[in-house]
């Protein structure tokens, strides 16, 4: 139900909602994040070594309202163990709302419901100073009327960190895995594995940080044809009309995500993020408007820090999510 936001590449694949955003903070970011060392459990699910840079007691709560009746709720918990790492659950809920089921008479037969689950246990850990690993396991159970299908998958992790801590980097490979169970007996649905490239940097005595993040690295062309632009004819000529393929300019924008957060102070945080590949696939030709960007903000207030985040998919509309985290640290503080 979600695989036709990834347009070709994404509808070879099942499973499709573990690649969708489910935190108001990365949301606003534009949808990937994997490369800031910051105590938001939130990122562990995008690149599970950001998890050992998170406090211990850690809880987090995010909603996103999607389209007509899709809902997405999510919540994680994060503990910290001075030995082992730092460890986090997630749960990952998404609801498609109710159907009508009809029959080929067009008469009502009841409704049915469609929702996707996945639950994952993150740990992540440091090398030394500069270097941290991790790695996500994903339980993900998908339902479809009378239909089910699960799986399990991995996601393996690293990160650096410059001696200054101005630059960071982050390489995560995503959903390597096997499903348990198909929708359909003999049809094996293959999950969305990916590869992707973070790169943060923090400028010098100022509160902007840049991020550029290269996703689905390990397919080079993510170019759309649509299949009704195949085979069309010159009316005057006869001859076939060759289909524009893209140039290897856009061959590369259409694996990057940009970022950029204004920390204007501990308690209040801007956020903008632009996909170039959303706004490729999904901007309509004559009204492109704001298709691909996103934007949000961070707000701390007593011990609550809150997350709004919007994206932008075309003139049709948007997504809005926020979001909640507590820290049992910032409890003591004020204690």
């Amino acid at each position: 139900l979600t695989g036709g936001l990834h347009a070709q590449l994404g509808g070879n694949n099942a499973y499709m909602v573990t690649d969708l955003v489910n935190s108001a903070r990365v949301a606003g970011l534009g949808g990937k994040f994997i490369s800031v060392w910051d105590p938001d459990v939130d990122l562990a699910l995008w690149n599970p070594a950001l998890l050992d840079s998170v406090d211990g007691g850690q809880l987090s709560m995010n909603y996103g309202s999607i389209f007509a009746d899709v809902g997405q709720a999510s919540a994680s918990y994060a503990h910290h163990q001075s030995e082992y790492g730092t460890w986090a659950a997630h749960l990952n809920y998404l609801s498609y709302g109710d159907f009508s089921e009809r029959d080929e008479f067009n008469q009502e037969l009841g409704t049915f419901s469609a929702s996707d689950l996945v639950l994952t246990l993150s740990h992540g850990r440091s090398i030394d100073s500069l270097f941290r690993v991790g790695a996500n396991i994903k339980f993900i159970h998908s339902q479809l009327e009378q239909y089910r299908s699960s799986a399990i998958a991995a996601d393996l992790a690293a990160t650096y960190r410059s001696k200054n801590q101005d630059f960071m980097m982050g390489l995560v490979v995503r959903n390597l895995g096997v499903p348990l169970s198909q929708y359909t007996e003999g049809v094996k649905e293959q999950l969305p594995i990916g590869i992707d490239l973070g790169l943060t940097k923090r400028l010098s005595r100022s509160p902007l940080r840049m991020t550029l993040t290269f996703s689905d690295l390990q397919q080079w062309d993510l170019s759309y044809i649509d299949p009704a632009d195949i085979g069309q004819t010159d009316p005057l000529t006869g001859e076939e009309i060759p289909v524009e393929e893209a140039d290897l300019a856009e061959q590369i924008l259409l694996h990057v995500n940009g970022s950029m957060e204004f920390l204007l102070g501990e308690n209040f945080h801007l956020r903008l993020g632009y996909d170039f590949r959303r706004r490729s696939e999904l901007a309509l030709s004559n009204r492109p408007g704001g298709a691909g960007l996103s934007w949000g903000l961070g707000l701390k207030i007593a011990r609550m820090r809150i997350s709004y985040g919007r994206v932008v998919y075309n003139q049709a509309g948007a997504t809005n999510h926020i979001g909640l985290n507590l820290r049992w640290a910032d409890f003591r503080k004020t204690s």
